[in-house]
């Protein structure tokens, strides 16, 4: 059956538990077990977004009671709150589900649709299922095998967790957008860069959501990376 955790805490083995921590993890495929480039890890607390490199390996900084968002075109949604500490020498592994395509009266070949607009409606359909369904197992396996997740309709104020789920999906789905809008195929095509460079350069230089809807066209994000192509150089230089 399938079943969306909206909301998972992951509990860690901790010792003082209100210090900042540098978290390692690396995002993979559910399915293929495939590492996830370029996906964006956003701390929802603190507002920064980090970005998987080509082997899905991130490096976030996170405390206690943070939220982190995790995006990737073509995928599900992954959002946690962080409730400890892990050792430093450890790595988690988290796991994306992929998108199914079974939305109803939708044509996939048509080519007006973006891949964004069929993952938006896919996600938002399966957001509100869960929302409305009767309330699953207090305690589910977390997917990064490094703890449990408590379901969004067990915790103690239903009504404000829903609030907040809400929330959090929107955020995502902003993130989302910036996947999409600034994906690492139109960052390459217009910058050149590869791998690790283009791992960095995306990282730095993501716009905003805003600034994205105001620029609506793919011609808008060239000029924008060839501004802070030039940018970068010029700091090179000095």
């Amino acid at each position: 059956m399938k079943k969306i955790l909206l909301l998972m805490v992951i509990s860690f083995v901790a010792s003082n538990l209100n210090a900042q921590q540098t978290v390692w993890g690396y995002l993979k495929d559910s399915i293929s077990n495939e590492p996830i480039e370029l996906a964006s890890v956003t701390n929802t607390n603190k507002k920064q977004t980090v970005i998987t490199n080509n082997n899905g390996l991130f490096k976030v900084e996170i405390s206690k009671d943070d939220i982190l968002s995790i995006s990737a075109v073509g995928y599900r949604y992954y959002t946690f709150i962080y409730s400890g500490v892990i050792a430093a020498s450890d790595t988690i592994e988290l796991y994306l589900v992929p998108i199914s395509r079974n939305l109803n009266n939708v044509t996939v070949q048509n080519s007006g649709i973006s891949q964004y607009t069929l993952d938006s409606l896919e996600r938002d359909n399966e957001f509100k299922e869960a929302m409305i369904s009767p309330p699953v197992k207090a305690v589910e396996l977390s997917n990064s095998g490094a703890g449990f997740g408590i379901s969004l309709n067990r915790l103690t104020n239903r009504e404000k967790s829903k609030r907040k789920a809400v929330q959090l999906f929107n955020n995502s789905e902003k993130e989302a957008y910036i996947n999409y809008r600034f994906s690492a195929a139109i960052v390459k095509k217009y910058s050149g860069l590869k791998n690790e460079a283009l791992q960095g350069f995306v990282q730095r230089h993501r716009p905003t959501y805003d600034w994205l809807r105001k620029h609506p066209k793919e011609e808008d994000v060239k000029y924008y990376i060839n501004d802070k192509l030039k940018a970068d150089r010029k700091s090179n230089k000095n």
